[in-house]
């Protein structure tokens, strides 16, 4: 292996990814314990076939023979708001908190391909997340980050690859060598709430199958977060809806990548499932479970896979903001670690645990390290860590897992049945989760369902913690050093790299090249995603504010 590359101009030492692992083996009183539990050998015929021990398949039990005993899961905190340098601010605070992992969100605008000094936004940009509408807003952001040794996660689905590669090729490091992961499921964004305006279907499909097969081509490294089925949770999916619509996902975008000559044991392994815990413990152990089986039996049979890799299917975590209720937010806390005990018992590779504050503010630093401390506890003195599949063998999770199973693969044969991106641009997945939405509503007004604090054991005076807080001048600065930026850049530069782009994603090419070259030309988001959106024969910016400044004759 190549000796890391130091990042140039670093204003203090290159932040070094952390370690965690597991600390006993043994009960809290001491008693040891094994890898794993399971039958006497032959006393179960079926289970090889439907479970089979951890780390075999169909991986029902786990990913990996030993589980966390082998490898820890990365523990993971959220962090984005403001300007770069204010994010950075963040993340260097959550890593010294123990955070092992860095997961940086972008804010609205970015997320949309806005850039911050759009007409229609103000207040928006930094508000929550954090504002990287350019390639210097990247180097500012990583600026004493390694990116080919440090795992930086990204909440995004636009830009985040690209800008980090184009900031590789700046700083003269081999695409092949940096490491870290985003979201390039663009469907998930029209299903979530955008609409087709902001990220029409076929635009959607498109970005996604371009965005994977450039990165499985030329980063090998860079794991993929696809499907992004928390945000498909968040809007109103069951457990078993999570499975369907992404599996659905997933198979669109894996057959189109085979007629593009990749074979399943190239992609698979890079890809990690994004999901969420919710607070139906039992439930959501069961879906991970069901989720694996589903995963594996899937990509052997219907893909023909071969390497175990890519039947081994890793899942990234973050528990439920949806669940977290803004009355008496300190009982949050318990929602967090209850969602991330699940998790964990179901087998997940990284975890983020939601900050107890989340329905009042962005996260404080106080609540981002009792997040942290949560996982820390569940790992070194409840014990999550310890076994394999621990409830493995119950009845009634084996019967959830079963009717998971069972019922995500009705719904994803429907779905399949009208074809994905029909079953997108019909509304027919929104429908089936606004529906989903309406009796969870109707429950919770009846009293059929109880959430602590909203609509039973209500208390007077609810104590509101403190509000996070960070300096907006530091966002006003950003917005005019960004305009600046445009300003002073060399121009017929920026106009020729957009044509080129233009051309490539007008004439069929993939994208992914031209956006890095548009990027280290100075170009910025709203810019580059303009000139795919036109390529595609979409308006140059999906507000109808901004016209294309550019002559792409």
């Amino acid at each position: 292996m190549n000796a890391p590359i130091t990042p140039a101009n670093t204003a203090v030492p290159a932040l070094d990814p952390q370690e965690v692992s597991l600390s006993r083996t043994s009960t809290w009183s001491g008693t040891e314990t094994a890898d794993f539990y399971g039958p006497q050998p032959g006393s179960d015929p079926a289970y090889a076939e439907k479970l089979g021990d951890p780390g075999q398949y169909p991986f029902t039990r786990g990913s990996y023979p030993k589980m966390y005993r082998s490898r820890m899961w990365t523990l993971r905190n959220i962090v984005g708001y403001g300007a770069p340098e204010d994010t950075l601010e963040g993340i260097h605070q959550s890593l010294a908190g123990g955070s092992t992992g860095i997961n940086i969100v972008f804010d609205v605008p970015t997320q949309q391909g806005i850039d911050p000094d759009h007409p229609a936004f103000g207040m928006e940009v930094g508000l929550e997340g954090c504002s990287v509408p350019s390639l210097p807003d990247m180097e500012r952001l990583l600026a004493d980050i390694d990116i080919t040794r440090t795992d930086v996660a990204w909440h995004a689905t636009l830009f985040a690859y690209t800008l980090c590669a184009a900031m590789a090729k700046r700083r003269g490091i081999p695409l092949d060598h940096i490491q870290g992961s985003h979201m390039p499921d663009h469907l998930q964004q029209t299903l979530s709430g955008w609409g087709t305006r902001i990220v029409p279907t076929d635009l959607a499909h498109r970005a996604t199958v371009d965005c994977v097969e450039f990165c499985v081509r030329n980063s090998p490294r860079w794991a993929l977060g696809m499907p992004q089925a928390y945000d498909l949770r968040e809007r109103g999916a069951t457990p078993a809806a999570e499975i369907a619509f992404g599996m659905a996902i997933i198979n669109k975008t894996m057959e189109d990548l085979q007629t593009r000559g990749l074979h399943v044991d190239q992609v698979a392994p890079s890809i990690a499932w994004v999901s969420t815990s919710d607070i139906d413990f039992f439930e959501e152990v069961a879906k991970f479970r069901a989720l694996r089986r589903i995963w594996a039996r899937t990509m052997h049979e219907r893909f023909g896979a071969q390497d175990a890799r890519s039947m081994r299917l890793r899942a990234a975590c973050h528990t439920s903001g949806k669940s977290l209720v803004f009355q008496q937010p300190i009982n949050n806390i318990t929602r967090a670690a209850i969602q991330s005990f699940a998790a964990l018992c179901g087998g997940v590779q990284s975890l983020e645990a939601c900050t107890y504050d989340e329905p009042v503010s962005i996260p404080t630093v106080e609540a981002r390290e009792i997040a942290t401390r949560t996982q820390q506890i569940l790992a070194h003195e409840v014990g999550a860590a310890r076994v394999a599949d621990p409830l493995g063998g119950s009845y009634y999770v084996e019967a959830l897992t079963d009717g998971i199973e069972r019922d995500a693969l009705a719904l994803l044969a429907e779905v399949e049945g009208m074809g994905l991106l029909n079953a997108v641009e019909s509304g027919f997945i929104e429908g089936w989760m606004d529906e989903a939405n309406l009796r969870f509503e109707e429950e919770l007004e009846a009293g059929a369902r109880l959430q602590v604090g909203k609509n039973c054991y209500q208390a007077e005076g609810s104590h509101i913690p403190p509000r996070f807080a960070f300096n907006p001048a530091n966002t006003q600065e950003h917005i005019e050093r960004f305009k600046a930026m445009k300003r002073d850049r060399d121009q017929s530069s920026v106009t020729n790299a957009l044509r080129r782009l233009h051309a490539d994603v007008r004439e069929g090419r993939n994208m992914q090249p031209g956006m890095i070259d548009a990027f280290l030309a100075s170009a910025s988001i709203g810019e580059t995603w303009g000139m795919v959106r036109l390529g595609m024969g979409q308006s140059y910016d999906p507000y109808n504010t901004v016209t294309c400044p550019f002559d792409l004759s």
